[in-house]
């Protein structure tokens, strides 16, 4: 199974009633009304082209990119902190 790269970008916008716009230019995640933004996945390839296509429509106000990818996901194998206190006591 071969997986795509997604890049998540935050849109932030000026109005939440053209949603529905959003969902062609991919998925879109997770929508916030109160704060008035959305989480919105595209291809990796694409991402480029729809920051730019994203940041022209007039309810939007700005597009950021989400740094998720970026942070690793794999931890060291290591004692806890109660592990190396019972050590310590016994």
């Amino acid at each position: 199974m071969d997986l795509q790269k997604r890049d998540g970008l935050i849109v932030w916008l000026y109005n939440t009633k053209y949603l529905r716009v959003l969902r062609r230019y991919g998925y879109v995640h997770y929508i916030s009304k109160r704060m008035k933004y959305a989480i919105l996945y595209c291809d990796h390839e694409q991402t480029e082209g729809m920051i730019s296509q994203l940041s022209k429509l007039k309810f939007v106000k700005a597009v950021d990119r989400s740094h998720l990818q970026e942070i690793p996901t794999t931890y060291e194998k290591g004692k806890s902190k109660f592990e190396e206190k019972d050590e310590v006591y016994n």
